[in-house]
C-alpha cells in the first residue's frame, strides 16, 4: 500500500513540476539567456577596449618614431582612442614649442583649453601651457586674465601663481609678484622644489 501512495506522490510532484515549468519556464530561459549574453557582452567589450587601446598605443608610438612625427600624429589622431588622441594633441603643441614656433604652440594649447570635450584638469593644464608659450610681445593683461581662475585655486594653482608673478615682474610690479610668491610658498600643495625656488626669488626681490 505504501508503494501506491509513493507512486501517487511522485506523480503529483511530476505534474506540479510540469505545471510550474509550463507557466514559468520561458522566464527561466530568458533570465539564463540574459545572464549568458550579459557575461558575453561584457567580456567582448573588455576585449574590444583592450584591442582599441593597444592599436592606439601602437599608432601613437609609431607616429612619434616617424621622421615626420608631427604629420603622422595629425594624420593618426582621428584613429586613436580619446586618451591617446588627447595625448597626441598635447604632443603636437609641445613639438611646436620645441621648434620655437610659439604662435602655433600657443594656438594649439588654447584650442585644447577651449575644448569642452577635454576633461577639466587637462583644459586647465592647456590654459597654463598656452600662457607659458605666449610669444614675445603678448599682452600681459590678457595673459593675466587667462591665469586668473587658475591662480584662485585648483591643482595648477602653485604653477599659475609662479607664472603670474613672473608676468608681474615683466610688467615691473615687484610688489604684486612678491605677494603671489608668498601665497605660493604658504600653500600646503606646493611642491618643495617650487617652494624653494619661490623663496629664493622673494629673498632677492626683498634685498
Amino acid at each position: 500500500m505504501a508503494d501506491i501512495f509513493d507512486e501517487i506522490d511522485e506523480e503529483l510532484k511530476r505534474d506540479r513540476t510540469q505545471e510550474l515549468w509550463t507557466k514559468y519556464g520561458k522566464y527561466v530561459i530568458a533570465a539564463a539567456a540574459a545572464v549568458v549574453l550579459g557575461v558575453g557582452a561584457s567580456q567582448g567589450f573588455n576585449a574590444w577596449t583592450r584591442s582599441q587601446a593597444e592599436t592606439s598605443a601602437n599608432l601613437y608610438h609609431q607616429a612619434l618614431a616617424a621622421d615626420d612625427a608631427l604629420t603622422q600624429l595629425q594624420a593618426q589622431a582621428g584613429n586613436m582612442t580619446d586618451g591617446y588622441a588627447l595625448l597626441a594633441r598635447f604632443q603636437l603643441a609641445a613639438a611646436h614649442a620645441a621648434a620655437n614656433d610659439l604662435v602655433s604652440a600657443e594656438s594649439a594649447y588654447a584650442a585644447l583649453a577651449a575644448d569642452k570635450a577635454v576633461p577639466a584638469l587637462y583644459q586647465q593644464a592647456a590654459q597654463l601651457l598656452a600662457v607659458m608659450n605666449a610669444p614675445a610681445g603678448s599682452d600681459i593683461g590678457a595673459l593675466q586674465d587667462s591665469l586668473s581662475s587658475l591662480v584662485e585655486g585648483g591643482p595648477w594653482q602653485p604653477l599659475a601663481l609662479e607664472l603670474s608673478a613672473a608676468l608681474d615682474l615683466q610688467n615691473g610690479d615687484n610688489a604684486a609678484a612678491i605677494t603671489k610668491l608668498e601665497t605660493l610658498i604658504n600653500l600646503a600643495e606646493t611642491p618643495n622644489e617650487l617652494r624653494q625656488r619661490a623663496s629664493r626669488l622673494v629673498q632677492v626681490l626683498n634685498s
